[in-house]
């Protein structure tokens, strides 16, 4: 028999790996959860609306407010990167682009000695956690809790942007989330009846209506409590004091790329010498805690256009305030769009079989001037690099739990990342100066004409270059010693205690983060719980093949 401060299993973190296991769990009524937040309830309309995504990235209240560096191979500079502090975590402020990966990028981890993630096994977790507006079929779910809907994509520029795509050599991909993910596309979003549809509205609130399971927020996890190699509770602090919470069963990490390793190494889970150099007992040798740290870097390469063109005479004061209102009202119109309606998945070398670069296009672009960011006319790429080979790592800053964990991603340590990069935006430019936008365009803004040559375009990389907030692998899944947890999310060396978000990923997907990490809560969810898994997919997907770009032109 529990007591008020046992439960069965304790989930730490409610952003869309902890929404989804605290919820799938839940559906046990025999069991007793409790999930664990740092931050609060979402309190404001403008985190339900999607183009209110400008003002989520700026709010302080509901991040953590984490930065990168110094980064050694970006002149030093350090980089902002926004997580959610909130229920629902990173999914109540990100930009709600529903991608999945390549196929290709689970066959991967399968070859990693991952045998049960390959493309066949994850699909139907894909498929489980979706309802596509457009309907099942043998990619796409059709009753699952989280809606995905095909943007609007109104604005003319976008129908610009895919037919100058298709006149640089390239295809339009008719469901970049189903056979083929190659080629320019329609973005897709989790946006349903114009509101954001995150995992907490997905999974969580309806959960939360189960007795058997408590949401507790405004709760610092500092520790997990490890008791002769087993896990077995968190001592949480929070504006009622400082207690400790016990499991009887396990307890689940769903942390964030950077807290779950922070909270491992605060519990004595770690490289052996560095918890000795803070003081901290170790419970468990596990050197790849925190390392092998990965994000997708990218940068802006933007385009200037007349005002009458661009999204920018839609979003003058009156604009916002009539955009605004009708959203209110309604849910419609571009105050249901998270405006990156359109954009691509394409390669930049002729040795890749994979789209080594994701593109987003927007029908506006924003520079710094007279000190300020505002909206200036035009369209702009943000481009970033869907694989880097480049590594980093999370580490603490001392043994306080209140203290950030030092984060350094060392973009551009390899220098394929550069090269892939210099690729990138050329190709861009290379879409830009297509007849589509021929008529459109009054020139590039960033980097700017004169910079021509490899070292102008990697100085411009250094003093740019920034992240897609994809952060991923710093307790990532395998065998050996180079890996954190087994292929189940169970830490090495610590029973009762797993790794769920998307720190575990072996490797990095090509595309946004979102989708795959809530298929890898669902996937392992089935796992705590003794489920058999879904049926293995027979689903085929494109694996090679088609146009590749290269400086030289389309091949």
């Amino acid at each position: 028999m529990t007591t008020p401060d046992e439960y069965d299993y304790l989930v730490v973190g409610a952003g869309p790996a902890g929404s989804v296991v605290a919820s799938r769990l839940a559906e046990d009524p025999g069991v007793r959860v409790l999930l664990v937040e740092a931050g609060g309830r979402p309190r404001s309309f403008l985190l339900d609306m999607p183009a209110a995504l400008p003002f989520t990235y700026q709010s302080t209240r509901i991040q953590w407010g984490y930065q990168a560096g110094p980064e050694p191979h970006l002149d030093g500079r350090t980089i902002d990167e926004k997580t959610g502090k909130v229920v629902g975590g990173s999914s109540a402020i990100n930009a709600m682009i529903f991608n999945r990966g390549n196929p290709m990028d689970y066959d991967g981890w399968a070859a990693l000695g991952l045998p049960d993630w390959s493309y066949a096994h994850v699909l139907p977790y894909f498929k489980k956690m979706e309802t596509w507006e457009e309907g099942a079929d043998d990619w796409r779910g059709g009753d699952g809790p989280l809606h995905v809907s095909r943007c609007r994509a109104e604005h003319p520029l976008f129908e610009t942007f895919l037919r100058a795509g298709e006149q640089a050599g390239f295809e339009v991909a008719t469901d970049h989330n189903g056979y083929k993910q190659e080629g320019l596309h329609i973005a897709q979003a989790f946006v349903h009846n114009g509101i954001r549809w995150n995992a907490a509205r997905g999974y969580l609130r309806p959960a939360l209506e189960r007795p058997n399971l408590q949401l507790l927020t405004h709760a610092l996890v500092e520790k997990v409590v490890v008791e002769g190699g087993r896990a077995t509770g968190i001592v949480v602090s929070g504006p009622h004091g400082r207690r400790t919470v016990h499991a009887s069963r396990e307890i689940v990490l769903s942390a964030g790329p950077f807290n779950s390793p922070k909270l491992l190494l605060l519990s004595g889970i770690g490289d052996a010498d560095d918890l000795h150099g803070h003081g901290i007992d170790v419970a468990a040798h596990v050197p790849a805690v925190g390392r092998h740290l990965e994000n997708h870097p990218g940068v802006d390469v933007q385009f200037g256009t007349r005002h009458a063109d661009s999204l920018t005479s839609q979003i003058g004061l009156v604009g916002r305030a009539v955009l605004g209102a009708r959203w209110l009202l309604t849910h419609r119109g571009l105050g249901a769009s998270n405006l990156f309606e359109a954009g691509a998945f394409l390669r930049t070398r002729d040795d890749a079989d994979f789209p080594t670069m994701q593109y987003e296009f927007l029908p506006l672009t924003r520079q710094l001037r007279g000190g300020k960011v505002v909206p200036v006319p035009g369209f702009q790429f943000w481009m970033d690099l869907s694989r880097p080979e480049s590594r980093g790592q999370v580490s603490l800053r001392s043994a306080n739990p209140a203290d950030a964990p030092s984060i350094v991603f060392n973009h551009l340590a390899d220098p394929r990342d550069a090269r892939d990069l210099l690729d990138g935006v050329r190709l861009a430019r290379e879409i830009a100066r297509q007849p589509a936008f021929a008529r459109v365009t009054t020139g590039e803004l960033s980097p700017g004409a004169d910079a021509v040559t490899d070292a102008d375009l990697l100085a411009y990389l250094r003093r740019r270059v920034g992240t897609s907030y994809h952060p991923s692998s710093a307790c990532r899944m395998g065998t050996g010693e180079d890996s954190v947890v087994d292929d189940e999310g169970r830490v090495h060396g610590i029973t009762g205690l797993r790794v769920v978000d998307a720190s575990i990923m072996p490797k990095s997907v090509t595309g946004n983060l979102n989708a795959p990490i809530v298929m890898m809560a669902e996937k392992i969810s089935d796992r705590i719980r003794g489920r058999a898994a879904l049926p293995v997919a027979t689903a085929a997907f494109h694996r090679s093949g088609g146009t590749r770009w290269s400086p030289s032109g389309p091949t």
